[in-house]
């Protein structure tokens, strides 16, 4: 396939310098909200769990502030798009914690997100751009064979079954995923840092660092299971997402069919239960 050896697109950017003190600002804040989440969580009981929410939503709103600053080299006028961003998830988070169907706010993120890229014309170069339909289509359907082998493979193998939680707590988990999880990760790995890496390397050495970066953050998260043998399936299926998103991206140009191949893989595994 041509995309495993194909250049960068010709119309990419140089790569950005950025701003020691916008990231600092942006970081600092970042962690202010996060550490005050963390200390009313460590006081006591905050009513509706206040505490995390806050602290979740500054984790993931900082992650799409970074990309902003990265995607846009800390150009004149970060602040604002930064803030609504942020605070977009932040009240997402808390949302999500308030009420069972809280969480559909976070379904608002991928439409600010938007929404202020397209007054940013220089981030069509990380694949901030629709896709052909053909390209989405890809991206739904091997995300949802990927959700298939993991559901077959959990409940064989490791004895998982399908959760009960209910519709609500599904769809709550799936808005998450949406405008939190999913949209973070194809935002920052496969948008920016994909981008940048593929303009100097080849496919797969700039896919791979990607994925092991992507990998990271998802090994650090808290909420995922800690049992070895679930931490071994998490570096296999998440490592396959995000290679699937790299090759997705060089394809299409767009980040669309990765996000959609993603988000397929996360619904199937909010089915699970242990």
């Amino acid at each position: 396939m041509r995309l495993l050896s194909a250049p960068f697109e010709p119309g990419a950017l140089a790569p950005p310098r950025g701003s020691a003190r916008a990231y600092g600002q942006v970081a600092g804040a970042g962690a202010l909200l996060a550490a005050a989440g963390l200390v009313l969580e460590w006081a006591g009981p905050a009513p509706f769990a206040i505490g995390h929410a806050l602290a979740s939503g500054a984790v993931h709103g900082g992650l799409l502030a970074l990309g902003w600053l990265l995607a846009t080299d800390a150009a004149a006028g970060w602040r604002r798009p930064v803030v609504r961003l942020g605070v977009t998830l932040v009240v997402a988070s808390i949302s999500s914690r308030l009420h069972p169907l809280g969480a559909l706010a976070f379904l608002l993120a991928p439409g600010v997100l938007l929404r202020e890229a397209s007054r940013e014309p220089r981030l069509r170069a990380i694949g901030l751009g629709a896709a052909r339909p053909v390209h989405a289509l890809v991206g739904l359907a091997v995300g949802a064979f990927l959700g298939a082998h993991l559901l077959v493979t959990a409940s064989r193998t490791l004895g998982y079954r399908l959760q009960e939680g209910g519709l609500a707590a599904y769809l709550s988990a799936l808005a998450y995923d949406a405008g939190a999880n999913v949209l973070g990760a194809e935002w920052v790995f496969r948008g920016v840092v994909f981008s940048a890496l593929w303009r100097r390397w080849t496919f797969w050495p700039a896919a791979l660092v990607t994925t092991a970066l992507s990998l990271l953050r998802y090994l650090l998260d808290p909420a995922l299971p800690h049992a070895s043998e679930a931490r071994a399936g998490a570096v296999f299926y998440l490592g396959l997402v995000g290679l699937i998103g790299c090759a997705l991206r060089a394809w299409s140009g767009s980040l669309l069919p990765g996000y959609l191949a993603a988000l397929a893989f996360f619904a199937a595994y909010r089915m699970l239960a242990p």
